[in-house]
C-alpha cells in the first residue's frame, strides 16, 4: 500500500516538473552579450586572437517547455598591436528545452546551428612623403577570411519574470576558421521580452 502512495507521489512530482514556468505560447525578442573562446591548432599563426566578444539579436517562439529562435550576431576582437584583428558575423537558429526547477528558474538545454562569416586582418601603416612631409595612414590588410556552417549545443539557466526572461548559456561549437581552430566555447548572457 505504501509503495502505491510513493509511486503516486513520484509521478505527481514528475508531472509538476513538466508544467512550464512561463507562458504557454508566446513570441519573444531578445538581446545577448557573448564571449567566444577559440582553441587554435598548433599550426595556426601565433598572432591570431583566441577570443571575441559581441552582441546577438534574436526572435523566437515559446510553446510550453520548448522554444525555437533565429538570430543574428557579431563578435570582434580589436587588436592592441600584439595580435591580429578578428571579426565574426553569424546567422543562427536554435531550439531550447526548459526544465522547470522552481518558481521562474529553469534549466535549459539547447542545440542548433549557425552560419559564420569570419575575417582576420592585421594592422598596416602606410608611409607617404609629399613635398618633403611624411604622412602616416593606418589600415587593415586581410590575412584570412571565409564562411562555414557549424552545429552548436549547450545548456544554461533562465529566470522568468512575467514578460521578461534572463538567461545565461554555455555552448560548444566545432568551428574551424579556415582549418586553424578546433572548436569554440561561448558564454552568452541575455534578456528576452515576451509579447
Amino acid at each position: 500500500m505504501f509503495q502505491r502512495y510513493l509511486q503516486a507521489a513520484i509521478l505527481s512530482g514528475v508531472i509538476l516538473l513538466s508544467i512550464p514556468s512561463a507562458a504557454l505560447a508566446q513570441f519573444y525578442v531578445g538581446l545577448e552579450g557573448d564571449r567566444y573562446s577559440y582553441s587554435l591548432k598548433s599550426s595556426a599563426s601565433q598572432l591570431y586572437p583566441q577570443e571575441t566578444s559581441g552582441e546577438d539579436l534574436h526572435v523566437g517562439y515559446r510553446w510550453r517547455n520548448f522554444a525555437g529562435e533565429i538570430g543574428y550576431g557579431t563578435s570582434t576582437y580589436q587588436s592592441d598591436g600584439n595580435f591580429d584583428n578578428m571579426h565574426l558575423t553569424r546567422g543562427s537558429f536554435d531550439g531550447f528545452y526548459y526544465v522547470p526547477i522552481f518558481g521562474g528558474l529553469n534549466l535549459l538545454a539547447t542545440a542548433g546551428a549557425s552560419e559564420i562569416n569570419y575575417g582576420i586582418s592585421t594592422d598596416v601603416r602606410n608611409y607617404t612623403t609629399t613635398s618633403g612631409v611624411t604622412h602616416v595612414s593606418n589600415g587593415d590588410q586581410t590575412v584570412l577570411h571565409g564562411d562555414e556552417f557549424d552545429w552548436r549545443a549547450g545548456g544554461g539557466f533562465s529566470f522568468g519574470l512575467d514578460e521578461f526572461e534572463l538567461r545565461i548559456l554555455g555552448r560548444y561549437q566545432p568551428i574551424s576558421i579556415g582549418n586553424n581552430a578546433q572548436n569554440a566555447l561561448s558564454v552568452d548572457f541575455g534578456i528576452n521580452v515576451y509579447f
